[in-house]
């Protein structure tokens, strides 16, 4: 049995100083629990597999010159399937004797001499503690499993799920529904669940006692319902059974999920087309697609993100998926045009009854490595363009790790059309000449952002210092200015962060 200890164990234990006088019939064979007892016939008692200790208080009374007791008691304990039998010497027998060994031996019970100093308790907490460690490590098995179970079922959806599991558990499985219409199947080792689960049979195992099977049923949907059918070479342990009661599970939400997916689909489709044409409901199926983003009143909080790197505005977004699928909701998410690889930025809308720091909250432990400009709360209808455009000025403006309210950002004037004139000409002499070498500009960005410090600028970067001053002599050098004074680091600041035209 799955959840028996081996006998081999007992016989390793070297602090219990047990000697095996007569090995098992079955090298493999295992316990399921250890008895002392002395009756002399304890059979009523006693549990299939079990290893019975006895000091042998009773036999020793009916031990004589012509009596023998010791073969009838071993087939007693045969009969009640006894896998072991241990006896304690020093007390009433000075060894073992050897017709209770012999006997043991014609029936394939395992015989080991107790010591006298070793007490039947040790035995017994030593097996208690080795079970304790088996189910600890049995429910951490369990976790993994369910965990890969989880991910592979959002990952690949139906088909790899029940991949998945039929590897996890070296089965056959099969998903199929009341009608037998296959959903699903994976075969395994030369067998296969579908024909099984087409003839909807319970759970058992077959005459010829070599196969296996679990039928486990799902939510029903009206006069329909799934089946996961699962055919083996072996038995199912309580392991397996969890297994595939997860799996089950995850089954059936993915089989429930596409109704879900197909309203929502045709909500989007109608919005795409009315949008497409022209058509006066635009605004209404917009309002009913952004209304989730909304509070109470309406409104929303438009929120630029700014990140050096993709990677890092990746983060971003995960985390507030994360922080957003916790709350039952949905985040409300798009790329900003007009970014490249090297500077990613996103506009998100969050309810407008959300604080400032409420929302810089919602991207978790990724807010270090971006930088966050909240808008003020307003309709959806009033996130336009030049509110974008103002709040990823005002994101590219700062550090990484900062976030600024729409009333602290004060760079709504980078975005009027004369000053975003005058950089764009002073980008052309200076700026735009590193163009040709990523590395020459984002160096220069971090430096600035940094407040003109090298260490942590080379920190950012994730290269030396020295490699950091020799590239901002070759932007002094490109630019031909001067990167000591505070004037022109400031200037080069204000056209590194002005905002995109769109």
């Amino acid at each position: 049995m799955t959840d028996d200890i081996p006998l081999r164990w007992l016989r390793a234990q070297r602090s219990l100083d047990l000697r095996m006088l007569c090995p098992p019939g079955d090298p493999e064979a295992g316990f399921s629990v250890i008895q002392p007892t002395e009756l002399t016939d304890p059979r009523e008692f006693l549990q299939p597999r079990a290893v019975v200790l006895t000091v042998g208080v009773a036999l020793s009374r009916d031990v004589s010159d012509d009596n023998d007791p010791f073969p009838a008691y071993v087939d007693r304990l045969a009969e009640a399937g006894v896998t072991a039998v241990g006896v304690g010497t020093g007390l009433f027998f000075p060894a073992v004797p050897d017709s209770l060994v012999t006997a043991a031996r014609g029936h394939g019970i395992a015989v080991f001499e107790v010591p006298r100093h070793t007490a039947f308790i040790s035995i017994l907490n030593a097996v208690t503690e080795e079970r304790a460690r088996r189910s600890r490590r049995g429910q951490e098995g369990l976790v993994v499993a369910q965990e890969k179970l989880s991910a592979t079922a959002v990952r690949g959806g139906l088909d790899e799920l029940v991949t998945t599991t039929a590897r996890q558990l070296d089965a056959a499985v099969a998903v199929t529904d009341s009608d037998g219409r296959v959903h699903g199947h994976h075969d395994r080792a030369g067998r296969s669940a579908v024909a099984v689960a087409r003839r909807q049979r319970a759970s058992g195992a077959d005459s010829d006692g070599r196969t296996w099977r679990i039928t486990q049923r799902m939510s029903p949907q009206g006069d329909r319902f799934h089946l996961v059918t699962v055919v083996a070479g072996h038995p199912f342990s309580p392991h397996d059974r969890s297994v595939i009661k997860h799996a089950a599970g995850l089954a059936d939400i993915l089989l429930q999920r596409p109704a879900y997916l197909r309203r929502s689909r045709t909500g989007l489709n109608s919005l795409a087309l009315q949008l497409l044409l022209g058509l006066d409901g635009g605004d209404q199926s917009m309002g009913r697609v952004l209304d989730d983003a909304a509070d109470g009143d309406g409104l929303v909080r438009p929120v630029v993100v700014a990140a050096d790197r993709r990677a890092d505005l990746d983060r971003a977004v995960a985390a507030a998926d994360r922080a957003a699928s916790r709350a039952g909701r949905h985040i409300f998410v798009t790329d900003l045009p007009g970014t490249d690889a090297d500077a990613a930025g996103a506009l998100f809308l969050f309810r407008g009854s959300r604080a400032v720091a409420a929302v810089a909250e919602e991207f978790g432990d990724a807010a270090a490595h971006v930088r966050v400009a909240v808008g003020e709360p307003v309709a959806w209808g009033g996130v336009t363009n030049e509110r974008v455009q103002r709040l990823e000025a005002a994101a590219r403006a700062l550090t990484p790790g900062r976030h600024v309210g729409p009333y602290e950002a004060g760079a709504g004037w980078l975005g009027q059309p004369e000053v975003r004139s005058a950089l764009d000409r002073r980008a052309a002499e200076t700026v735009d000449r590193l163009a040709p070498d990523g590395d020459l500009s984002t160096t220069l960005l971090t430096w600035l952002r940094s407040g003109a410090r090298v260490a942590p600028t080379a920190e950012a970067l994730g290269v030396h210092r020295h490699t950091v001053r020799s590239r901002l002599d070759r932007v002094a050098a490109i630019c031909e200015v001067d990167l000591d004074d505070p004037v022109v680091r400031a200037e080069l600041l204000l056209v590194s962060v002005r905002p995109s035209g769109r």
